[in-house]
């Protein structure tokens, strides 16, 4: 989350394009998301070479984007290479070019760096140049704005390599109105991947990946978790090209996904542009992944004759909201499992569709858990204050596992009431956050059998479910109770009512007198 100076500097960069008259948001996002990922390239290489003169060795030629010597841009006509431009590799480095004059800036960056990181065959930057191909360089005749903006972002502040930096600024964009986009929080991805607990070999997707947050977070998960399996060459050979898919037709949203994904250690995530609920586009993921985690749009819509349509065999209907937990299902293996976030509805509807898709996850498949979201999760400030688009929907997490025959005998519910933010629009830092104690009871699901319905969390039975309509909202089972008051007896309010007539009669016969 982007605060304090960090926030005034993204501010002011955002007025350096306004004040040259780039006012389109999708240009701004496209032009600065680039100039970032660029910066952050250099930034990681730098991390990595001062590990390396620690250890005092020198860095691994694998691990590095600018490596020793010279480049070459090479381009292929009629079966013929031919070398377009060679450049030494440290003259793309940012720290190399980020002083030089506005001409000869622009210059260096349009002619060499662009190219570089487009280049297909440059396998230090991955398959960058497939999600980059709608980009070019927007600062011809901008030389003004272009040094400004590179001199902001070399800020030391904005050396962020352990961090997601291009999330933080994409969601303080979307909430800044730039989109009706928004983003999930991180500590709210952060508490799905803790529960979850993803592991080094399992393959991993995120149907509506948007930055690609879960994808990254699950990585940065494994990194910590299993550092040292991590070591060996076939478990890094399998992190970096086989474990990490995503998903998102926005292309803008898949550049800036992939370039989340490359800046976080993972070489080669897999991510396709095509809509995996339409048409047979998911055909080559389906039962593949032994984890799924995401947060879809809500309230969108989608015509059957587009829909796949193994998922109208789970759920009959338009609603996107629906159609991902189907489509969930449907690219989760046997025994895999998954987490989405769902709007209220899902849970409560007594719509055919909805109705199907729950007795689908709690008849066939096992329903583990339903951890209910505050209002207010979601809101993002603007910079009027107001929320943005689709904020303040009232959300929970559904989590469960695909095994095509059922299991379904309890399931937990947990009321989030604090996640470590004030619910207005500015959502302030505030103490007593339920996160920690969510991760903590689900790890130890066999003593939230002894907890009472008066909790924040408990188990219920699948009999009980069933018979509500498989409605599975937190307040349907809750138990609440209500505090015991003592009231006064009869006789002592009658002899007070007594009392007020007497004196009401004693003040009516002496304003009698008084006339």
């Amino acid at each position: 989350m982007i605060t304090g100076s960090l926030k005034n500097k993204i501010n002011s960069i955002w007025q350096d394009f306004y004040n040259e008259n780039m006012a389109q948001t999708s240009e701004i996002v496209n032009q600065l998301t680039t100039l970032m990922f660029i910066k952050m390239l250099d930034d990681k290489q730098n991390a990595v070479e001062a590990q390396a003169a620690k250890l005092q060795i020198a860095p691994r030629d694998s691990e590095l984007t600018f490596k020793r010597g010279i480049y070459k841009y090479i381009e292929s006509d009629n079966d013929r290479e031919r070398v377009v431009f060679e450049i030494p590799y440290e003259d793309l480095r940012w720290k190399n070019f980020k002083n030089l004059n506005g001409k000869e800036l622009a210059n260096r960056i349009k002619n060499y760096v662009i190219p570089f990181i487009k280049d297909p065959n440059n396998k230090a930057i991955g398959q960058f140049g497939v999600y980059a191909k709608k980009y070019t360089f927007g600062f011809d005749d901008k030389e003004r704005l272009l040094t400004s903006v590179v001199d902001k972002l070399s800020d030391n502040e904005m050396n962020f390599t352990k961090t997601d930096l291009m999330g933080d600024v994409y969601e303080y964009m979307c909430g800044s109105g730039v989109s009706g986009q928004f983003r999930t929080p991180r500590h709210i991805i952060d508490m799905a991947v803790d529960m979850m607990k993803p592991k080094l070999g399992e393959k991993i997707i995120d149907p509506a990946m948007g930055t690609a947050g879960f994808i990254v977070e699950s990585a940065k998960y494994i990194q910590t978790h299993q550092r040292d399996e991590l070591m060996n060459v076939d478990n890094k050979s399998k992190f970096n090209n086989s474990m990490f898919f995503g998903c998102d037709n926005d292309t803008n949203m898949a550049r800036i996904g992939y370039m989340n994904c490359v800046l976080h250690n993972i070489k080669n995530p897999d991510i396709t542009m095509d809509s995996l609920l339409e048409h047979e586009n998911a055909k080559d993921y389906l039962n593949s992944f032994d984890l799924v985690l995401q947060n879809p749009p809500f309230s969108g819509s989608l015509v059957e004759s587009a829909t796949n349509g193994k998922l109208l065999t789970i759920t009959k209907t338009k609603k996107t909201e629906l159609l991902f937990v189907a489509l969930m299902l449907s690219l989760m293996k046997v025994g895999g499992r998954g987490m989405s976030i769902v709007p209220e509805g899902v849970l409560t509807n007594e719509g055919k569709a909805f109705l199907s898709l729950r007795k689908e996850l709690v008849d066939n498949q096992k329903l583990i858990g339903v951890v209910s979201m505050p209002n207010g999760i979601f809101s993002a400030p603007t910079k009027k204050g107001s929320a943005s688009k689709g904020a303040g929907v009232k959300t929970s997490f559904l989590i469960f596992q695909k095994t095509n025959n059922g299991g379904t005998d309890y399931v937990w519910f947990y009321d989030m009431q604090n996640d470590g933010f004030t619910l207005d629009s500015k959502r302030s830092p505030i103490d007593g956050s339920d996160i920690p104690d969510i991760v903590a009871r689900y790890n130890k699901l066999d003593v939230e059998m002894n907890r009472e319905r008066t909790d924040k969390s408990f188990m219920v039975p699948v009999d009980e479910i069933r018979d509500n309509k498989y409605d599975l909202s937190y307040k349907k089972y809750k138990k609440v109770v209500l505090p015991k008051i003592k009231h006064r007896e009869t006789q002592e309010i009658l002899n007070d009512i007594r009392e007020s007539l007497k004196l009401g009669e004693e003040l009516i016969s002496r304003i009698k007198e008084c006339l």
